[in-house]
């Protein structure tokens, strides 16, 4: 399934806002420390532009997203009519990644031109942050990220390390290679989450009409930006330095087994703040914390040995109020309607919506909530007045506006949630698509396995021929990926 007629329905404001978001992620892009260095990556560019612009498109032959829009032509030439200087960063960063990309893409047995994802989604930027709380340079999901082995807590996000979100991004869209059977329905999962395609689907086949039809604006101008950035990359190219293939070495790393600000290491080692931010992108508010014993440190080249010299003198180098986490609380904007906190929004209409109501159960979050029914994590906690997300209760009602013709669907999806509730867990194991091939479970040779610092249940299910992550949280009755804890056992069910 190729998809495509996406640009004859699209209105010019939702390109405009593209761009508004792309330019911003440029500029953080031209901030990085990277640009200040002499020595970062250097080398020399080839620009040039294009004129045939779908004649060229179509020399590509893509294997994703291949029939070309019409409006790729106005974002290419956006593209082409940058900054020099932006131009050059955007395309020397790229170059810098693109080799691990295209390694990493390869492993996975996906499209290579899937690297050019990256820079359509944040320009490359690796501090990026939407409105959605999509993060880094392939914009993962918070559930995206746990999903397939990333790290995140209160001061760690590694979906900013760009080398770690390629591994994530490359698997979670291979699981959805597996699970729609097709690169564009992958992809436009892994930009919406599967659930929106699910709907999608649902409602195309039940009006017999193309499935694009039914997916959300964003995907048709993510399309869009990918096909001009493959297309903008094909004629701009960067060729490294011969002298730096040959001196090329990598950044020391170091293990840190206390609590450590950055600050620490640049007082005492002279090593500039924001250089160390640039290389350990992932420590949100430059603190290393001691709950681990296996927390790194990327040093400059040739650093690690003065850090084990002059560790004493790092440590000790303590100023408590550079660990005080300081915050900015976000509210939503108010309205004339808005109620006192812990109030709902009282008589609230939207025209086009109609209001509808989930009842919360143990375990839910308001992330999955949202994706479930197709609204943003900010309208649910509006609609019900929430200002802490992790003080909703089991058996509170949220409000709920959805689409008026997608009414009895999202009553229907609700019904069906709650069926599924009542099934017991040895029913559960049974359904479960992956021992669909055993008679039962009495078939099937059940293991322990010890959860291990740093596995998720992607890495985990890895281990195992047959076995998806999914199945590893229901055999387990695991309803949330980030309650496992190292030493757990889990029970993992095998063919014999």
């Amino acid at each position: 399934m190729v998809l495509s007629g996406f640009v004859n329905a699209q209105n010019d404001s939702i390109i405009i806002s593209f761009k508004t978001q792309f330019e911003n992620n440029l500029v953080e892009l031209n901030d990085l420390y990277c640009w200040s260095d002499s020595t970062f990556y250097p080398g020399t560019f080839k620009i040039k532009s294009i004129q045939n612009i779908q004649a060229e498109f179509e020399k590509l032959n893509l294997s994703v997203f291949s029939e070309f829009d019409n409006r790729t032509e106005e974002f290419y030439w956006f593209l082409d009519g940058l900054g020099i200087v932006e131009k050059q960063n955007l395309i020397r960063y790229f170059s810098f990644y693109e080799n691990e990309f295209e390694t990493v893409l390869k492993n996975e047995n996906l499209p290579i031109e899937l690297k050019y994802l990256a820079p359509a989604l944040s320009a490359m930027n690796q501090n990026a942050v939407n409105a959605d709380g999509k993060v880094g340079v392939w914009q993962l999901t918070y559930f995206q990220a746990v999903l397939n082995g990333i790290n995140i807590n209160k001061l760690v996000d590694e979906r900013f390390n760009v080398s770690l979100a390629t591994r994530a991004a490359a698997r979670q869209i291979k699981q959805n290679v597996i699970q729609f059977g097709n690169i564009d329905l992958a992809v436009a999962a892994y930009i919406l989450g599967t659930v929106k395609v699910r709907n999608a689907l649902f409602f195309a086949e039940k009006r017999d009409r193309n499935v694009n039809e039914f997916l959300p604006e964003y995907f048709a101008e993510t399309v869009t930006v990918f096909q001009a950035m493959t297309l903008f990359f094909y004629a701009n190219k960067f060729k490294v330095a011969a002298e730096y293939l040959v001196k090329k070495s990598t950044p020391d790393t170091v293990i840190i087994n206390r609590k450590l600000h950055f600050q620490q290491v640049s007082e005492v080692l002279r090593i500039p703040e924001n250089e160390l931010q640039f290389l350990n992108p992932q420590y949100k508010f430059l603190i290393i914390s001691d709950d681990s014993e296996s927390n790194k440190l990327i040093l400059p080249t040739g650093k690690s040995d003065d850090f084990v010299l002059w560790q004493d003198s790092i440590y000790s180098k303590y100023d408590s109020t550079s660990f005080d986490l300081v915050t900015q609380k976000i509210e939503y904007a108010p309205s004339p309607n808005r109620q006192y906190t812990h109030e709902s929004v009282k008589d609230l209409k939207i025209e086009g919506k109609t209001k509808i109501q989930y009842r919360l159960k143990t375990g839910d979050v308001l992330g999955i909530i949202a994706e479930n029914y197709d609204v943003r994590v900010a309208d649910l906690k509006y609609w019900n007045n929430i200002y802490n997300e992790r003080k909703i209760q089991a058996g509170k009602k949220l409000d709920i506006f959805v689409d008026n013709d997608k009414v009895d669907y999202y009553l229907n999806l609700a019904s069906q949630k709650s069926k599924k509730e009542e099934i017991t867990m040895v029913e559960k194991i049974q359904k479960n698509s992956t021992l669909k091939i055993y008679e039962d479970l009495n078939s099937a040779k059940k293991i322990e396995h010890i959860v291990k610092n740093g596995e998720s249940p992607y890495t985990i299910a890895k281990k195992y021929k047959g076995v998806s992550p999914d199945d590893i949280l229901e055999w387990n009755n695991i309803d949330d990926a980030r309650k496992i804890q190292i030493g757990q056992k889990l029970i993992v069910y095998l063919k014999e």
